[in-house]
């Protein structure tokens, strides 16, 4: 596959996929900054209270883009077909404007990619919670917007959220490294699916964030990080502002290029 470079100053349908986390705040206004006029932003999450927050940070930037809040009442109920009615539903509101969309973009950035607890292993039942949360969500909601009819002859944009550290075999993490593997390898499969249909497709590996908080196991003990066979140069990795990495998002889309498929970490390069 070919290096690639994403326009973001183009009229954008817009998702971003879980804005609880520090992440989604810092994502969302430094995208929206570059799309131009029209433009819509539909923000999808489980809390009410972080989709206004996000909201008023994009109001604040003044510029004439349409923000649409969903809020998802269970990630149990949020199947395929409810992605795909609920889309389609918005998207019929747009069907008539007299542009259409240049890029259809999304950013999924569901659930914890990095917590702060140790992910022990669970009973059942959790374990079917999370993986619904973190692997069939995103590939629900994907799928929902990948064959949305109204983007049918639109470029589009994926971009992952994940973590270059959880993909690999991590202790006391089998729950959290199981799911991002998972994730990472259909993000990896569907690029190379849609490879030639105009579907461009990253995962990003933020970083390790200065607001992260030191590791615990469920019984709330802190564990230090020598303690789970880490290796030194990983422990040496500076912590990153929130801004610092959506920055670098931004500039590997519309910079530096990437690859479709491909998983791009913070740490790759320092070139802002």
């Amino acid at each position: 596959m070919s290096s690639k470079r994403a326009d973001l100053s183009k009229r954008t349908f817009f998702i971003l996929s879980g804005v609880s986390n520090g992440l989604a705040k810092s994502m969302a206004t430094e995208m929206c900054q570059n799309f131009s006029e029209g433009s819509v932003v539909l923000l999808i999450d489980r809390s009410e209270e972080s989709l206004q927050e996000v909201k008023k940070e994009i109001e604040f930037l003044e510029r004439d883009i349409n923000i649409i809040c969903w809020l998802v009442n269970s990630w149990q109920e949020a199947t395929h077909d409810y992605f795909r009615c609920g889309l389609a539903n918005i998207l019929h509101k747009y069907a008539t404007t007299k542009y259409g969309f240049e890029l259809a973009f999304i950013l999924h950035n569901e659930g914890n990619i990095s917590t702060d607890t140790l992910m022990e292993p669970q009973a059942s039942a959790d374990w079917l919670s999370f993986v619904q949360e973190h692997l069939h969500i995103p590939v629900a909601l994907n799928k929902a917007f990948l064959t949305a009819p109204q983007f049918s002859k639109t470029a589009k944009l994926v971009v992952n959220i994940t973590s270059a550290l959880m993909i690999r075999p991590f202790i006391y993490s089998s729950l959290l490294c199981s799911c991002m593997k998972s994730r990472d390898m259909y993000f990896r499969s569907m690029a190379n699916e849609k490879n030639g249909n105009n579907v461009n497709v990253i995962s990003y590996s933020p970083g390790i964030l200065d607001s992260h908080k030191p590791q615990t196991d469920l019984n709330n003990n802190k564990v230090d990080l020598l303690d789970l066979n880490l290796s030194e140069k990983l422990l040496k990795l500076p912590r990153v502002d929130v801004q610092q990495s959506s920055l670098k998002l931004l500039n590997i889309l519309e910079e530096m290029s990437f690859i479709s498929g491909h998983e791009v970490d913070y740490y790759d390069t320092f070139n802002l």
